[in-house]
């Protein structure tokens, strides 16, 4: 019994709560099912049915889905033979209105039992209801706009497949004026289309060591010769404060990463690093540059990268530099702060946070995936920036 609480607890709950909706009750045809022979093993998502979709029973039939089917066809693609189709909402809205989020909520078991069973290679999410439906539940922040996730590749490791956001077709439609939609348009279209493996997703978490033995993680820290990624938790925002401690260190690179609370004698041997010519990486390296200038009494030595700054560079899109987002959308890591990010919160602009009080298993190993990411996202950065620069 507790297992089956906690599936339909869970994002990926079994079953959908029509009760809920009722959607089904108003439709011509309710709960429809996806469509399609998927021969080229690509799940198309779209809002909701329209009047002429909820008539026959098939999904984008009407003048988006026929404009859908036209772009498709200049690319090569045959949505009905190539694809596989269905919407956030399995029932027709009254009036085509836009689909609420507690109808997308209700409706998304429906979505993830058909990505379970079709086992798409890429999902094309056509608007902010098809990216509510299957990116909300798994990135726990608010979606947002969905100029944030339009033209990405994210890979899903929970299905194995690539999540592909673009314009919903009637948007463009509507949008004729500006013809610079549409080329955006068939551009993100095109790139989800063109994707031919799926992805991979290593285990991250399995990459962390958390070492809560200072002189044990000392020995690693002296071994470390080549260029790393480090990060600092600390108990402030700020380190002025005459109480500012770093409470965990984390280095990473490609072997994986090393976490350990910040003690003697870790203190001395990562001192020795940080004041060495290997070259170093990090997220906004002002925040460990300015906590090193402050308690050690000297400047970091060789920066080398600073993820936050390259993704500016790379897309200077609104919240898109995080390095919590850039993991998700990059790397597929999916949200990892759920434990933490609570207690690093603080009543005010430097008062003290709770991360003290925070199980130090689970404070070293988010440690140990900040360090690891921003190490895998310095390199992937540092090959987009170089294949502009050849352009």
């Amino acid at each position: 019994m507790g297992l089956k609480f906690e599936l339909l607890q869970s994002s990926e709950r079994l079953l959908p709560r029509c009760s809920e909706c009722r959607l089904h009750e108003q439709c011509k045809s309710p709960k429809m099912p996806p469509t399609g022979e998927g021969r080229r093993r690509i799940l198309v998502v779209g809002e909701a049915p329209g009047a002429e979709e909820d008539q026959c029973g098939i999904q984008l039939i009407g003048k988006s889905g026929q404009f859908l089917r036209t772009e498709m066809r200049k690319l090569g693609w045959d949505l009905d033979r190539d694809c596989w189709k269905t919407n956030a909402l399995c029932c027709r809205p009254p009036n085509n209105r836009t689909p609420t989020a507690r109808e997308i909520d209700a409706c998304r078991p429906n979505v993830f039992n058909a990505i379970r069973s079709l086992k798409p290679r890429v999902i094309v999410l056509l608007g902010n209801a098809a990216v509510e439906s299957v990116i909300g539940s798994i990135w726990t922040q608010p979606v947002g706009s969905l100029t944030l996730w339009l033209g990405r590749r994210i890979p899903l490791k929970r299905w194995n497949c690539w999540a592909c956001p673009t314009f919903h077709p009637s948007y463009v439609l509507r949008e004729q004026k500006n013809p610079v939609v549409g080329v955006w348009f068939r551009r993100y279209l095109e790139q989800a289309l063109l994707i031919q493996e799926a992805p991979c997703v290593p285990d991250y978490m399995s990459q962390v060591v958390c070492e809560m033995d200072a002189s044990k993680a000392a020995e690693r820290l002296r071994k470390q010769k080549t260029a790393f990624a480090f990060d600092f938790e600390t108990n402030r925002l700020k380190p002025e404060h005459p109480e500012s401690q770093i409470l965990s260190c984390a280095i990473a690179d490609d072997s994986g990463a090393i976490a350990f609370p910040w003690q003697q004698p870790a203190i001395d041997a990562m001192s020795h690093l940080l004041r060495s010519d290997i070259p170093k990486v990090g997220a906004n390296i002002k925040f460990e540059e300015r906590w090193v200038r402050r308690l050690m009494g000297y400047p970091v030595r060789a920066w080398a990268w600073d993820v936050v700054q390259a993704a500016h560079v790379l897309d200077n899109r609104s919240r898109a530099s995080n390095l919590k987002f850039q993991s998700f959308v990059e790397l597929g890591q999916e949200p990892y702060d759920q434990d933490i990010a609570p207690l690093k919160v603080s009543e005010g602009g430097n008062d003290e946070n709770r991360l003290r009080f925070a199980d130090w298993s689970k404070l070293l190993l988010y440690n140990g995936l900040d360090a690891l990411l921003t190490w895998h996202l310095a390199k992937r950065q540092y090959q987009k920036l170089a294949q502009e620069r050849r352009k």
